[in-house]
């Protein structure tokens, strides 16, 4: 988390001096989490994130009339559902995904992005699992259609693709290869710039 914390605010500096005069989008938004795999699949134990709702937000900081830096983090609560030889069983657990991605804006009114970078997804167990960090790669669409001169209605589609694997008391899950979508909707607001 460090690591992508760092390079985010690096990356946000960097492109905050040389894009002074820049359009910088925010947008608080309401977000669905929806992992689509099981986290573990193994000598008859399954497990996988329940899909839930979650909240967050959108920075996007315009280097051009056509490319912006977007910084983005989404934070829900779910829960870990499993079934270990048959008994079902359900964790509370807390999730964030997080990204910094370069989006590409597609066509003249620029309401079309297409964006891609890196991610994490953050895990935190009410019970016994310790938490973790993972970093995650990133690719997604954003579509926006205005509301008044300077509000948007935004709704983007990111998806984080990583792996995950479990360790308990000395036991190693398989590494299982991870496709988490967020789907986030929320009003986005211009300031300066073009």
């Amino acid at each position: 988390m460090l690591r992508l914390t760092t390079l985010a605010l690096l990356l946000c500096t960097l492109a905050g001096v040389a894009a002074a005069e820049s359009r910088v989008d925010i947008t608080p938004s309401l977000a669905w989490f929806n992992p689509t795999k099981d986290v573990i699949d193994q000598d008859g134990i399954t497990a996988n994130y329940a899909p839930g709702l979650g909240y967050g937000a959108r920075l996007s900081i315009w280097l051009n009339e056509t490319v912006s830096l977007d910084v983005s983090g989404h934070y829900g609560r779910t829960t870990m559902d499993g079934n270990i030889m048959g008994e079902e069983g359900s964790l509370d657990m807390a999730l964030f995904y997080g990204s910094a991605q370069i989006a590409v804006a597609m066509g003249k009114e620029q309401r079309l992005t297409l964006h891609g970078g890196v991610g994490m997804q953050g895990t935190n167990y009410d019970e016994f699992i310790e938490g973790s960090n993972i970093m995650t790669g990133v690719v997604g669409v954003s579509g926006m259609a205005p509301l008044g001169e300077n509000t948007w209605l935004r709704a983007d589609a990111d998806l984080h693709i990583n792996s995950v694997y479990f360790e308990l008391d000395g036991y190693q899950t398989d590494e299982l290869t991870q496709n988490d979508w967020v789907l986030a909707v929320g009003i986005m607001f211009r300031s300066g710039g073009k």
